[in-house]
């Protein structure tokens, strides 16, 4: 029972140790003075570092939308009707 606590405990300490340098890269990044579309594609690149390839792929999806998933969303979308016919027309 001793040896389960302790390496329950263990799990935890190296959790945190792992949040907390995770934190102080986030940290010296900002430091860096980014802006949110290099933020975005700082994110977009270190999802290509990642062995979870849906993850990636889902990560990429959302930051870089593909020019199929576009299409969909737009045809997936309400169009609204103008008097004379549809805007833009």
């Amino acid at each position: 029972m001793s040896e389960h606590i302790e390496s329950v405990e263990k799990e935890d300490v190296n959790w945190l140790n792992d949040v907390k340098k995770s934190r102080e890269i986030v940290t010296e990044i900002l430091r860096f003075g980014v802006s949110q579309a290099q933020m975005q594609k700082i994110i977009g690149l270190l999802a290509l570092e990642l062995e979870d390839r849906s993850l990636m792929i889902g990560i990429r999806d959302l930051l870089e939308p593909s020019e199929e998933s576009e299409s969909s969303y737009e045809n997936s979308q309400t169009k609204l009707v103008y008097p004379g016919g549809i805007e833009n027309e």
